[in-house]
């Protein structure tokens, strides 16, 4: 019986067949502990996340890219494990999991948790996330992407821009997609000779968006447009503007970064950078399922984005 659920390749498939039929007769389930002894599988993929559930699933970009790695683990007959940080630390969740692999969100060199993933020596693919060596990463091209949003902004006439980033630690500053989606703000609006954008680290919740306004119009010089890293805090951003009767597109201009539903449902609806979010995670899951069969992967070129222009820009108010 062991063969039939752990080997079915060893045994003819009339055999397994029957088997099987005795098995669903007796109501027997092979025990996922013991099966993953005998097979050295758990048959089951991590998903790891650098922070907190509530804080990750407060941006419902997460819960499309889980739709994309979700249906290549369909296709294989994998189950997905989601993997927060245990007691605060992602490199004991990533001990303590029982997974053949995993796909890493929002890793980026120096992090500990890479140097975790090198020691137990589990296949992992890395999501949004630099480069590393030996160590595919699935990405998209962040830099275009902020650089048609700055540039929009610009021939719209304004010259007074902010920015709202990703919310890494104030000392380090932008790092990984965060410091791709700066450069491709900056250049844009340097080579147009434009003042260097404020830039506030606020991060990617709704809640994020609302600090960043607060800490924007305390300032002695508001701008009249902001470029947000990703569409939950650009939402949250104008909810604040709302509540101080700020007039949107004609006081206060607003772009997002990511297009999830919800940018078009909000007033004004939301222009935003376009990026493929569960394509993203249907390649890292194709990866690492390649990668589980034994193949050498390498990163993919990244995927491109799209501005998608609605009704939160306008030109500034003269």
């Amino acid at each position: 019986m062991s063969f039939a659920f752990n080997k079915p390749e060893e045994i003819s498939a009339s055999t397994r067949n029957r088997v099987l039929a005795i098995a669903h007769k007796l109501g027997y389930t092979p025990h996922p502990t013991a099966r993953s002894l005998s097979t050295k599988r758990s048959g089951s993929i991590g998903f790891l996340i650098p922070q907190p559930v509530e804080v990750v699933f407060a941006n419902p970009f997460v819960s499309a890219l889980i739709r994309g790695i979700g249906e290549v683990c369909e296709q294989h007959d994998l189950t997905l494990l989601l993997v927060p940080p245990l007691n605060g630390s992602v490199e004991s969740a990533i001990s303590r999991a029982a997974v053949d692999g995993f796909i890493s969100l929002g890793l980026n060199t120096g992090d500990r948790s890479l140097e975790t993933l090198r020691r137990i020596g589990l296949p992992c693919i890395l999501v949004d996330a630099d480069p590393q060596p030996g160590v595919a990463s699935v990405n998209i091209d962040d830099f275009s992407g902020a650089a048609a949003a700055a540039k929009h902004l610009l021939g719209l006439g304004h010259r007074r821009i902010a920015v709202v980033g990703l919310g890494q630690p104030r000392d380090r500053g932008e790092t990984g997609i965060g410091a791709r989606r700066l450069a491709g703000y900056r250049q844009t609006i340097r080579a147009a000779g434009c003042p260097a954008p404020r830039v506030v680290p606020e991060g990617v919740t709704f809640e994020s968006g609302q600090a960043a306004f607060e800490q924007l119009w305390r300032g002695r010089i508001q701008p009249t447009a902001v470029l947000a890293m990703s569409d939950m805090a650009a939402i949250g951003l104008m909810a604040s503007a709302r509540e101080h009767g700020i007039l949107m597109p004609k006081e206060l201009s607003v772009v997002g970064y990511d297009d999830i539903p919800m940018a078009s449902w909000v007033t004004p609806a939301l222009t935003t950078v376009r990026q493929p979010i569960a394509e993203k995670g249907r390649q890292a899951a194709r990866l690492l399922v390649s990668q589980l069969s034994g193949k050498h992967v390498k990163s993919p070129q990244p995927l491109a984005t799209e501005l998608v222009i609605r009704q939160s820009t306008a030109s500034p108010r003269r």
